[in-house]
């Protein structure tokens, strides 16, 4: 899980240009670190590099409020 929650942050700092503080927990769209294009952008991130099949619903605001919600919905879908 670590490894995965370390791609993730990667991403968001690398290709989103987030540079701020990154907590499991925090509300990632309620911070600005998030919004609907990039949910889009690593919606096809996490399916492109870890081949994990979303399908459209998954795209909420639940799924991708925080690091933990995004993770939980990689492992649903992966297993």
């Amino acid at each position: 899980m670590t490894d995965l929650l370390s791609v993730l942050t990667n991403y968001i700092r690398n290709e989103l240009g987030y540079d701020g503080d990154l907590d499991n927990g925090s509300d990632l769209l309620d911070e600005q670190v998030l919004d609907s294009f990039s949910i889009v952008e690593l919606a096809v991130f996490v399916q492109d590099s870890l081949g994990v099949e979303l399908e459209a619903d998954d795209l909420s605001r639940e799924n991708f409020t925080s690091l933990n919600s995004i993770l939980a919905l990689i492992h649903s879908r992966a297993s």
